[in-house]
């Protein structure tokens, strides 16, 4: 049985968000919680998280951010190492399926509610002092501090390896942003973000060639965008994929070489 998340209201979400900026650096853990009045839950479709199971996940998640320098200024590396571990948690302790993630003020609630502290430390505030709105409210959850999270480690997920989330540490964030950021043509199969990150992870040779790994990655992206025009990408097998994905590849990178 699916999860059900709180999904925090508009009204909420506005109110929260303008507490952010209140609030002084370093004091967000007073807006901590793990129920809210003004959240509400879909009517069917599973079983409502429990507050025991939320403190489980904020707990897990908070230890994370602190093995990472949480409360402290973290450091770029520091930031994108957080972001795979966290990852991971986010998908195997949540519980939560596509429909209910897909729920812009699911992840209000778990950014504004439940976790602000740590989501103020990973996306601090900019120089005059405000916060980013997309990393915060889920109105673009591929730019949302804790749900670009989940859906990295949901389509990077690999139940059959030997470590099911070892896709999550080949890309860095530009990288893996370039192919989030294409979520109608490219993110929307799995399968096929999948074979672009193993392709890119066992192209041993390419460290010998004078093309970087990144101008060719986008170059396969750009070709691979071509494809969709005439090509059902969820029908063929993760074989399948693999091998188109590959010959992509290296005719891009023959092509950057020229």
């Amino acid at each position: 049985m699916s999860v059900l998340y709180p999904r925090l209201l508009p009204g909420e979400t506005e109110r929260r968000f303008r507490m952010l900026h209140e609030i002084s650096v370093g004091h967000h853990k007073s807006m901590v919680a793990s129920y809210s009045a003004r959240a509400v839950y879909a009517a069917t479709g599973g079983q409502r998280v429990t507050r025991e199971e939320l403190d489980g996940l904020r707990s897990a998640i908070l230890n994370t951010a602190q093995e990472h320098g949480y409360p402290d200024a973290a450091r770029p590396a520091q930031r994108n190492s957080f972001d795979k571990a966290a990852a991971k948690i986010l998908h195997q302790q949540s519980a939560m399926v596509p429909g209910e993630a897909a729920q812009r003020q699911v992840w209000a609630f778990l950014a504004l509610v439940l976790l602000p502290d740590v989501c103020v430390w990973r996306w601090p505030a900019d120089s005059e002092g405000r916060y980013t709105a997309d990393r915060f409210k889920g109105t673009d959850l591929t730019r949302h501090a804790l749900a670009r999270l989940w859906t990295r480690a949901y389509v990077l997920h690999e139940p059959q390896a030997a470590d099911p989330y070892s896709l999550l540490s080949i890309l860095g964030e530009a990288d893996l942003d370039q192919i989030m950021a294409r979520r109608s043509a490219l993110a929307g199969s799995p399968g096929l973000i999948r074979a672009i990150v193993r392709s890119h992870r066992d192209d041993l040779t390419e460290a010998q060639r004078a093309t970087s790994p990144r101008e060719v990655l986008r170059e396969t992206l750009m070709r691979l965008l071509r494809l969709t025009a005439f090509l059902d990408l969820d029908v063929p097998s993760d074989v399948e994929l693999d091998r188109l994905v590959r010959r992509v590849r290296s005719e891009a990178r023959a092509s950057l070489a020229r």
